[in-house]
């Protein structure tokens, strides 16, 4: 039996018409079962990534079961290489060389009478079947099987150039996820803020349940959970294990090799503690190496892909430039954090310093970066604000590096002119400042530490907000410790002393929400701070008050 002229042509029509598989493949199951009074039609596809033939479509008697199913494609591959006239088969299912071990009778309990198979083959590449059954006689006829073999080429045409329409949709979004990825490098240097944006982007085009970046600490000899994302992400963030552990990470990062596991219940290289910890149960994995240079600096790692599919090769090259990324990401975010950290290092040396010139107020400096830190995270404040903060606290007096040791440490009253000198170190501290692009938010601490909020402080008598918030905090942290630390002429007051002057001066020399954020934090917190500051001291410089 010859193809019907208008059989092709309305065939024709759904393939041109068609930019998506599944409305394509449902369309020619219908015609071609209507065409052959079959009883159940489908089509198998070969999976690559698992080497099986799944059933991608399927109507008929127990469409439900057998969508989803699936057969060794090797031995299929096989059979269809050894038929010599490469056009299917008409044989009863026990013989078939098509199918595996009468696949319909005794995997789906479907009683099969006779079934039609045809191989889809596109540029001659095998991609997959078209299985057609009869539960009952009478048997298919030799013009059902050239009719079905004939649709066969036309069917893996259509249904291999929307693969590849839909490889092409794909590529496109996975680079316009490249480029956004790439615009996240350009905007922060934050790692904390960077990571949890890139993997939300990552999993909606490779859809896992999972995901993590591991990182090594090789002083500590460990690798550590940075960043987790999916179920029971609050337990694996922080998790930790030693770098020649047995683990996939491990491996992947020690060899600087990429890796998918299909089946990791019963792979002998995973490390199944996070699971026994979380009761997660790890099916598949796909693990990426951050690699920069000749070293490896962790991984990333995807688990589960959902809809129980497995990683493919695509999931992986687009998780390869993903790791890309995250590896310049990783190595900038540290060198930023280094270098803050021997920016911190310097200003801390330099409050030091000022420590040791004005021996009356020891420990005075890191006292109150730590006081006002703490009502700074009282009102809100998020936390890279509270970094500038501690900073600008830090350097508060950095000004008095410029008043004269005769002035600083005179045991006596200050005269009007001396007076006037020490008043001027907020001002040199803002000139000592004023060309470091890194603290110029740090500066208006420094330069309005002494301002009141009633516009009676100095240098430049602000008033209210115009005085920066950093300062109205540190101003009710300074007072708080001047009042409650020693002096060679007098004795620290008492907590209830300090807390009684600072609610007086509310709405004078403080803003008021500020201090209302000082009277809710407890006594037991500030005697706490400072108690732990101190013995921070003491470590540090190896001698007791």
């Amino acid at each position: 039996m010859s193809i019907h002229p208008s059989l092709l042509l309305k065939l024709d029509q759904t393939f041109r018409s068609a930019h998506e598989l599944d409305p394509l493949l449902l369309s020619i199951l219908k015609q071609m079962r209507k065409d052959v009074n079959g009883d159940g039609c489908s089509i198998w596809l070969i999976d690559e990534a698992r080497a099986e033939l799944q059933c991608v479509h399927v109507i008929g008697p127990k469409a439900r079961e057998l969508s989803g199913a699936v057969m060794r494609a090797k031995n299929f591959i096989t059979a269809y290489r050894h038929v010599t006239n490469r056009k299917g088969s008409t044989e009863e299912p026990n013989h078939s060389q098509w199918m595996e071990d009468r696949i319909y009778q005794n995997y789906f309990k479907l009683p099969t009478h006779n079934i039609i198979v045809a191989p889809l083959v596109a540029r001659n590449e095998l991609i997959g079947a078209v299985i057609i059954n009869k539960m009952s006689k009478p048997a298919f006829k030799r013009s059902d099987r050239n009719l079905i073999l004939g649709l066969s080429k036309r069917i893996a045409s259509a249904i291999q150039n929307i693969q590849i329409y839909e490889r092409h949709n794909r590529n496109s979004g996975r680079q316009k996820l490249l480029n956004q990825i790439s615009l996240y490098l350009h905007r922060t240097l934050n790692i904390d803020e960077l990571i949890p944006r890139i993997f939300a982007e990552v999993n909606k085009a490779i859809n896992a349940e999972a995901q993590s970046i591991w990182l090594v600490d090789k002083e500590a000899g460990f690798i550590k959970c940075r960043f987790a994302a999916g179920p029971e992400s609050e337990v694996i963030k922080g998790f930790s294990m030693p770098l020649n552990a047995p683990s996939i990470v491990g491996t992947s990062i020690s060899r600087k090799k990429s890796i998918i596991i299909k089946d990791a219940q019963n792979d002998p290289r995973r490390a199944r503690s996070a699971d026994e910890k979380t009761g997660f149960v790890t099916r598949s994995l796909m693990t990426v190496p951050l690699v920069l240079g000749d070293r490896s600096i962790g991984a990333i790692q995807a688990v589960n892909k959902r809809g129980g599919k497995l990683f493919t090769q695509d999931d992986l090259d687009l998780f390869r430039s993903i790791a890309d990324s995250a590896a310049l990401a990783v190595n900038n975010a540290q060198l930023v954090a280094d270098l803050q950290n021997s920016y911190d290092l310097t200003l801390d040396a330099l409050s030091a310093a000022l420590d040791v010139r004005d021996r009356e107020t020891e420990g005075h400096s890191r006292r109150v970066v730590e006081y006002t830190a703490r009502l700074a995270e009282q009102i809100g404040l998020d936390t890279e604000t509270i970094k500038t903060i501690r900073r600008g606290a830090l350097i508060h007096d950095i000004g008095k590096i410029g008043v004269p040791d005769a002035v600083l440490n005179k045991p006596s009253s200050l005269s009007v002119e001396e007076r006037k000198i020490i008043e001027r170190h907020p001002q040199t501290g803002y000139y000592m400042l004023a060309d470091i692009p890194y603290l110029q938010e740090e500066i208006k601490i420094v330069v309005c530490h002494h301002e009141k909020w009633n516009g009676m402080g100095y240098p430049f008598g602000l008033r209210g907000e115009q005085i920066a918030l950093g300062a109205r905090l540190f101003s009710i942290a300074d007072t708080f410790d001047a009042l409650t630390s020693d002096r060679p002429y007098r004795q620290g007051r008492s907590y209830e002393d300090a807390r009684k002057i600072i609610e007086e001066e509310s709405g004078q020399q403080f803003d008021p929400q500020a201090v209302n954020a000082f009277l809710a934090i407890p006594a037991e917190e500030w005697m706490q701070i400072r108690t732990q500051v101190m013995e921070e001291i003491v470590k540090r410089r190896g001698y007791k008050e």
